[in-house]
């Protein structure tokens, strides 16, 4: 899947939301593109694509999860020319930032792929059963893209037609009601048309447990909880998922698309020093040479994402997950307060800073037994299946048998608050910089106080909740105007 994608140059420049005075995308929506298995393979190839961008998933979500968070703050002798990342991290942003608008339009960049595919496709005479897996992989892509839309950013434009022609080109927000609605009508029927399992070939392709994983997650956004508690159990109850025995494997190039993983962004190294299918983050995250000198025939990094001291710290006594998570640097120099680093992705084959074949997790089991717990401590209080879920991912942290009961076991009784008190600073170790935290926090209603808690000079307002409405956006589309997020 990793080198189909790579090979993918069709339906590039497909129209965004943001670029609605561009000329549409006529050619590459036309009919002749759409006439065989392979024409329709590719173009869900291409859907995929997009999804490893730096305005996505190879850079900028984890610059929102991470540096707009309490995991990882620049300051205290680091670098901070970035813009974009500064804005983020110091709640500054507002509607004209660069990243604000680049975050929404790649996403309705992908979404437009998604809804070329799902039209086109089902016009197509081929398979009935390779038709509905295209058409599922469509749906799964654009349900990840709207969800992510509607968390960060509210009421957003709903687009479910290609950009075929000038007409209609404006279009008004849909209330998140309504976005959540077509989000679970697209991961339900993608639960239903995508297959179990791919072979080797075609790994890194949305499944059936992909979407229900998905699907818990929306309901556990929307306190659904019987909901989320159901589906993740039908995702568990699917028997083809299990943990790593220990938590360094989980993040290896060689176990990528295998065990525990649900869905992954693919990524690749290709030797190249600039390219669109290697990972930045190895290389981005590595300490700068004046912090750690590389050696001989190594690079030095950008030291992006400063890990946050109060993030250092979280870890108890042998929780093997704190040096999988996070490279200390006490040689560092003076000026550089806190001397964290990401060490999570890790590659030892890349040959520059943005060349890297590290997969970035959407979905992984550790998450669906989490969430799992958390569904049933919402609705029950920590039963006996609540404790059992979280347990497994707890030993694992520190090296036991993940089905056997263990000194690290969480401790029996606790109050539903309690319980869900360790829930959440076991996701915040457990997904460390695997663009969860902003997402956590704000389900569980709490960005505002682990920011301050983290830093008290930055202030986080009611407003920061939500993104703004790009400005770009506004400007070109009518039906936005006087419609932005309280606040900006």
């Amino acid at each position: 899947m990793k080198k189909i994608i790579c090979n993918i140059i069709i339906l590039l420049g497909i129209l965004s939301c943001s670029d609605l005075e561009v000329v549409p995308d006529g050619v590459n929506t036309a009919d002749n593109l759409f006439q065989t298995e392979e024409d329709a393979e590719a173009a869900v190839n291409a859907v995929y694509s997009s999804l490893q961008t730096a305005d996505i998933y190879n850079q900028f979500m984890e610059a929102i999860q991470s540096q707009g968070t309490d995991d990882a703050e620049w300051g205290f002798g680091r670098n901070t020319s970035n813009t974009n990342k500064l804005q983020m991290d110091k709640f500054q942003f507002d509607a004209s930032s660069d990243l604000i608008l680049r975050f929404w339009k790649v996403h309705y960049v992908n979404i437009n792929r998604a809804n070329i595919v799902i039209k086109r496709i089902a016009e197509m005479n081929i398979s009935e059963d390779n038709k509905n897996r295209f058409l599922g992989e469509a749906h799964f892509v654009r349900a990840l893209m709207y969800f992510n839309l509607v968390r960060l950013y509210g009421a957003v434009p709903l687009v479910t037609e290609p950009t075929e022609s000038l007409e209609g080109l404006n279009v008004a927000r849909s209330s998140t009601d309504i976005v959540y609605e077509l989000i679970e009508e697209d991961l339900k029927f993608a639960e239903l048309n995508l297959p179990v399992q791919y072979g080797t070939e075609n790994y890194g392709r949305a499944t059936k447990g992909a979407a229900l994983g998905l699907l818990a997650k929306v309901y556990l956004t929307n306190k659904q909880y019987v909901d989320a508690k159901n589906t993740a159990g039908d995702v568990m109850d699917l028997g083809i998922y299990s943990l790593w025995a220990n938590y360094v494997d989980v993040f290896d190039i060689a176990n990528e698309n295998i065990k525990e993983s649900i869905f992954e962004i693919q990524f690749t190294s290709t030797g190249d020093a600039i390219n669109s299918v290697s990972s930045s983050f190895q290389g981005f995250f590595k300490p700068p040479a004046q912090v750690l000198p590389p050696e001989p025939g190594e690079f030095a990094g950008y030291g992006d994402n400063p890990v946050t001291e109060n993030h250092f710290q979280i870890y108890n006594e042998g929780d093997e997950r704190r040096d999988v998570n996070v490279l200390y640097v006490p040689s560092a120099p003076s000026s550089i307060q806190f001397p964290y680093y990401v060490n999570k992705y890790q590659d030892p084959d890349a040959v520059s800073v943005q060349d890297g074949g590290n997969n970035y997790y959407i979905l992984r089991y550790a998450d669906i037994l989490l969430m799992y717990a958390e569904a049933i401590n919402a609705e029950e209080g920590p039963t006996i299946e609540a404790y059992s879920a979280f347990n497994k991912v707890r030993r694992r942290a520190f090296g036991f048998p993940v089905n056997v009961e263990s000194l690290a076991d969480l401790a029996a009784g606790l109050t539903k608050e309690q319980f869900q008190d360790s829930l959440e600073l076991e996701r915040r170790k457990e997904f460390a910089f695997e663009g969860q935290r902003r997402f956590d926090l704000l389900r569980w209603g709490k960005l505002k106080e682990a920011v301050e808690t983290q830093d008290p000079s930055i202030t986080v307002q009611e407003k920061h909740n939500l993104f703004p409405i790009p400005e770009q956006e506004i400007i070109v589309n009518d039906l936005l105007a006087g419609d932005q997020n309280p606040g900006y």
